[in-house]
């Protein structure tokens, strides 16, 4: 009778937008919490203990000595706190990077009202990592960091259950800055483990984390805790694309409840449809369990119904159930099991490996409703966004991220490589590292900033001192006249250059020079408007600064490049050739 009892609770639960948590206490001590419809049954053993079914027909390993029934409703509530140390050892490309850096802290996993993928009303779960020497009030908080989780397999990755390389490399690292780190399981896991995970699904992610951010600052008030003045919004590869889902969806929606001070975007998918696309055009990714999760999420989330007999080849399409929909296996035993050499072609079917075919096209037109890039967000100007991608990624081709630079430009945003400068930080040109490896350097970037946060802002205005310095022109020709200011002859130097290279074709100097740095010329230009250089006008400047075209009434640049005299005018003419087929 009470397993019967119990079973109709559940049921009446699952009605209720999932508003009953069970919080089970194993007889080893151990802690499992799930919403009520996780759960098959609960029966009540003659020696006092219970037996857990869990949906999926699984008992629990082992006995259970108590449970609790918690109300979620529409409030949120800490189910669980303990100790746990964060480690800076991390692992980048199979090296080991191991600083001996440790930091205790307390973790608050706690459930919360969100919303699932379709807009319906659910509990979710995340957690709160709080630095032993915040807790024990000997530090002050200076904030929060909003981690977006990087891309998960296995049910045992859950921000509840594990903590992920980003939470170690930023809360223990030697620096130790004093914040709070605030994360989402996000829909699919934790709590709500039973469903599937929305993998790049634009708001769904987002939702869930703005929305747990706003429960966690509840929750660190209603312990009176001073979470600090500042919140940053960080992620990296697809947490780089939820990362940048959150900012979209904090401007169209949450602006007058939350601000970030910084985004920090690294490594991300910005444009799905383009990366579908490049992962079949090139064929491969040394990360090729992403497609097959990008399929399966996008079909099972947006409820599509496509057999995936028609989507995979045969040998990976019977074993979707295993490989990602049960969450049993981390993303590498799961790249193994397709096989790491396996080419993207491959593992998709025929049909969706052609892009022309009328599926494919379908699956595209999908895929294109979550791209960062649409035109359906008005970014907030006064937000700050630092967006980071390598040259050399080997998981997220370039391409489907530069489009990101190109949309925030047309919404008034001006790209800058140097901090501060303007409220839109680049960096695309890391040309040779990986994914993995990129990771450090967004880190090491994305840490710099938040530490010297206080010291370069006051009252979230720039620091005049800074401000001064990053905001002076940096054009060709200013930079040459402080030289010349400081007892430096510019042109006499250049026209030493001019006679040694004896007016030889100046381009073949140029490519030289370029191809030892390892781009082509086609990178170097994106590369600088990437930057937020403009390289035609870099030259052209050049070109006046040479022949003091500004000091000749009426005489502009381009005037100045038309009847070659000199051998300047030469070199300037025959860069500008040689120029021209990349700016196309």
């Amino acid at each position: 009778m009470k397993k019967l009892l119990l079973s109709l609770l559940m049921l009446a639960a699952c009605t209720i937008a999932e508003a009953k948590v069970i919080k089970i206490t194993l007889t080893d001590g151990s802690v499992k919490v799930f919403t009520s419809s996780q759960l098959s049954y609960i029966d009540f053993n003659d020696d006092g203990t219970l037996t857990i079914c869990t949906y999926d027909g699984k008992e629990l390993p082992a006995l259970a000595a108590d449970f609790n029934e918690l109300a979620v409703n529409d409030e949120a509530f800490i189910y669980e706190t303990f100790t746990d140390t964060l480690r800076f050892n991390i692992d980048v490309d199979g090296v080991p990077v191991n600083l001996n850096s440790d930091r205790p802290i307390t973790k608050m996993n706690y459930v919360y009202p969100g919303t699932d993928p379709a807009g319906e009303p659910i509990t979710l779960s995340g957690t709160i990592l709080i630095p032993e020497e915040i807790m024990s009030g000997k530090e002050r908080s200076e904030g929060i960091l909003m981690i977006n989780h990087y891309t998960r397999f296995s049910s045992k990755e859950a921000s509840t259950l594990s903590n992920g390389e980003l939470e170690n490399m930023f809360l223990a690292n030697p620096l130790k800055p004093n914040y709070i780190i605030v994360e989402s399981d996000n829909y699919g896991f934790g709590v709500t483990e039973r469903f599937p995970q929305p993998f790049l699904q634009g708001d769904a992610n987002a939702r869930s984390s703005l929305d747990g951010l706003l429960a966690a600052r509840k929750l660190l008030e209603a312990r009176g805790f001073d979470y600090g003045p500042l919140c940053f919004n960080i992620g990296y590869s697809s947490g780089g694309y939820d990362a940048m889902a959150s900012q979209k969806l904090r401007d169209k929606e949450y602006a007058d409840r939350i601000t970030f001070d910084k985004t920090f975007s690294g490594g991300g998918p910005m444009d799905i449809c383009e990366a579908y696309r490049q992962y079949v055009t090139i064929d491969r990714t040394a990360y090729n369990a992403v497609p097959l999760l990008l399929m399966v999420a996008t079909n099972e989330t947006q409820k599509l119904g496509i057999s995936y007999s028609d989507v995979f080849q045969p040998n990976i399409a019977n074993r979707v159930d295993k490989l990602i929909l049960s969450k049993a296996y981390s993303s590498w035993p799961v790249c193994d099991s397709i096989g790491r050499e396996k080419l993207v072609h491959e593992i998709l079917s025929e049909t969706y490996s052609d892009l022309e075919s009328p599926q494919s096209k379908a699956m595209q037109e999908v895929l294109r409703r979550f791209n960062m890039t649409n035109d359906d967000w008005t970014p907030d100007l006064s937000q700050r966004i630092y967006l980071y991608h390598s040259r050399g990624d080997d998981y997220v081709p370039i391409k489907c991220s530069r489009p990101m630079i190109a949309f925030l430009k047309s919404k008034g945003f001006e790209p800058s490589i140097i901090p501060g400068r303007t409220n839109f930080q680049t960096n695309f040109v890391v040309r040779n590292l990986g994914h993995l490896t990129g990771t450090a350097v967004f880190f090491v970037q994305s840490l710099a900033a938040i530490k010297a946060w206080p010291l370069m802002y006051e009252n979230n205005q720039l620091n005049p001192v800074y401000q001064d310095l990053v905001g002076k022109e940096l054009g060709v020709k200013s930079i040459l006249l402080e030289l010349e200011a400081a007892g430096l002859d510019c042109k006499k130097f250049i026209r030493e250059v001019e006679s040694m290279l004896d007016q030889t074709d100046l381009t073949q100097l140029v490519e030289a020079l370029i191809g030892a740095t390892g781009y082509t010329k086609e990178e170097l230009v994106e590369v600088c408007e990437d930057s937020g250089l403009d390289i035609k006008a870099f030259l052209a400047e050049l070109v006046a600064y040479l022949h003091d075209a500004d000091a000749n009434a009426g005489e502009s640049v381009e005037e100045s490049l038309v009847a070659p005299a000199t051998p300047t005018d030469v070199y300037s003419r025959q860069l500008r050739e040689w120029l021209e087929p990349a700016m196309r």
